[in-house]
């Protein structure tokens, strides 16, 4: 299990004093209790979050070694740098299950990708699950090296996840298949448009331009007659 020390913060400290010190303002919250506000290292926490994600177990490890087994329940980022803002953990009950999402990461490689130059289309980027919380794992691998024609595909019901975790997503949705390339003529009728549109607006600026030119000249010849 990771582990990620934190230090206890008054609600009061100005919290961009303590990202300046480079910490995260953070809070955990557990049942029946208040939140309790903390701070947290950056760059551990970065290095953590990005071995355990939001569907891991960490032990959250207190100023008085007192430990919280936590999920990642959400992190907050700037919207201009895409620096981390703020994170809130939520402690869990060992023996109660939870609902999380856990990511899809697609493994090996399609056959008729190579072969008839298909294109891999991932349709779920991650899926619920349901389980104890010792039973979490980071991520669910699907193995697309069985996508050997146009008409394979793997469906949600075909994933390969331990027994102690329910998926909770309907067994019918597709995860992943392969369709056909784009043949020449289908990329023309789509790009044709757009060309079109280009060509048009081409036209539009130029006309634009020659009657201001027109324009242009019509003023001097009455700045020369009236000479």
């Amino acid at each position: 299990m990771t582990e990620l020390k934190v230090k206890t913060r008054d609600t009061k400290d100005n919290l961009t004093k303590i990202r300046k010190s480079g910490y995260i303002p953070a809070i955990v919250y557990s049942k029946g209790e208040p939140g309790e506000s903390l701070a947290i290292n950056y760059i551990q926490f970065e290095k953590v979050y990005k071995d355990s994600g939001e569907s891991s177990l960490i032990d959250l490890v207190l100023e008085n070694n007192k430990t919280k087994k936590v999920l990642v329940h959400e992190v907050q980022y700037e919207p201009v740098k895409n620096k981390i803002l703020h994170v809130d953990f939520y402690e869990v009950d060992l023996q109660k299950k939870v609902t999380t999402s856990l990511e899809i990461e697609l493994i090996g490689e399609a056959p008729i990708v190579k072969s008839e130059g298909g294109i891999v289309i991932k349709h779920l980027d991650e899926i619920e699950i349901e389980c104890l919380p010792a039973d979490l794992v980071k991520e669910c691998k699907v193995d697309i090296s069985g996508l050997d024609d146009f008409s394979s595909v793997i469906y949600v019901k075909d994933l390969k996840i331990s027994d102690k975790i329910t998926i909770l997503n309907n067994p019918d949705d597709i995860v992943v298949n392969v369709s056909e390339p784009r043949k020449e003529e289908e990329i023309a009728a789509v790009e044709a448009p757009i060309d079109a549109a280009a060509k048009e607006a081409a036209g539009e600026r130029k006309e634009g331009e020659e009657n201001k030119d027109g324009d242009s000249k019509k003023e001097e010849t009455k700045k020369e007659n009236k000479k």
